[in-house]
């Protein structure tokens, strides 16, 4: 049982750091057991050893290890990256379980997948963060960060396997604590690339009421005889209360004045934005944000490339930052 937990550790440990930087997580582990720094990688792992693949995993971690320093291409970088980390963990782990039957293998894989892919969104989103704020010290220091975090996990994860269901655990409570928080961020900058995507091909425009969820639409009250239809558009807003965050959703201009929609805890709710006096728009590479201020309020607002642009949908502005 204690050479089981031990394995389970280490591989959660892995996934986790190829949830930060896969790149990196492969090329340690392969020159840690060629050089004998530790106990050897598992029969289904011993591929790592390979020259090559320590090469080729080096070079694209050198790659990534540049990219990862430029504001927005890091953030395409993750989500190109949405799907190779978290399978390339599932791999990892599907390869050290060799010899166990194939269900045990692929659940395993499974997991390793879900933990990789946890890392992998908490830390596009705290990059996303990032970028918005336009903190590049910390931009920097958080890369940083995460590079040296992968590569110390994955050592610890070879070199002292006994320390491994310890260092699972802590993952695991990171995760829980922090994850949360910073899979909003990542979701939105999941929305935003597709919303350039859609917007580059399909023109930028007001989104129909029909073009709305079925159950947000539904908190919109029916306009008024004569009023004008209501009007949407994707975004993202953030506020301390109550929508907290990077909260998606879709904001809405109807007669009555501006709504914004949104899914908390699974349910449908709106918040009605009061009257606008003062909007300040920054014009951004994948979002325009646009930070309002009314005798109460204060809130950013992040507009989708897919809609209208800013200064339509807010037309009080002070400042157009490029």
């Amino acid at each position: 049982m204690t050479a089981e937990l031990s394995l389970a550790g280490r591989l959660l440990a892995i996934a986790f750091a190829s949830g930060l930087n896969v790149y990196a997580t492969v090329a340690v582990l392969g020159l840690a057991s060629r050089l004998g720094w530790g106990p050897t990688l598992p029969p289904g792992l011993r591929g790592l050893e390979d020259g090559v693949v320590i090469a080729s995993a080096t070079l694209l971690f050198l790659v990534e290890f540049i990219l990862d320093k430029v504001p927005h291409v890091d953030s395409l970088w993750d989500a190109i990256h949405t799907f190779i980390r978290p399978m390339a963990a599932a791999l990892l782990a599907f390869a050290a379980t060799d010899g166990v039957p194939v269900a045990i293998r692929v659940g395993v894989a499974t997991i390793a997948g879900v933990t990789a892919l946890a890392a992998h969104g908490t830390k596009a989103g705290l990059r996303l963060a990032l970028n918005t704020a336009s903190k590049r010290l910390a931009r920097l220091v958080a890369s940083l960060g995460e590079d040296a975090a992968a590569i110390a996990i994955a050592i610890t994860a070879l070199a002292f396997p006994e320390t491994a269901p310890a260092v699972a655990a802590a993952i695991l409570a990171v995760l829980l604590f922090f994850g949360p928080g910073l899979w909003r961020p990542f979701v939105f900058g999941i929305r935003a690339i597709a919303a350039r995507i859609r917007g580059f091909f399909g023109g930028s425009r007001w989104r129909e009421l029909d073009e709305v969820p079925r159950s947000l639409r539904a908190l919109v009250d029916p306009p008024a005889l004569a009023a004008p239809a209501p009007r949407a558009t994707r975004a993202c807003l953030s506020a301390s209360r109550p929508v907290g965050i990077f909260r998606n959703g879709w904001l809405v201009h109807t007669d009555n004045g501006m709504l914004f929609l949104y899914r908390s805890l699974g349910r449908p709710r709106r918040l009605t934005l009061p009257p606008i006096q003062d909007a300040r728009i920054r014009r951004g590479l994948w979002a325009d944000s646009v930070q309002c201020r009314s005798d109460r309020f204060q809130c950013t607002v992040f507009l989708l490339k897919d809609g209208p642009e800013p200064d339509l949908v807010f037309p009080v502005q002070t400042a157009d930052a490029q």
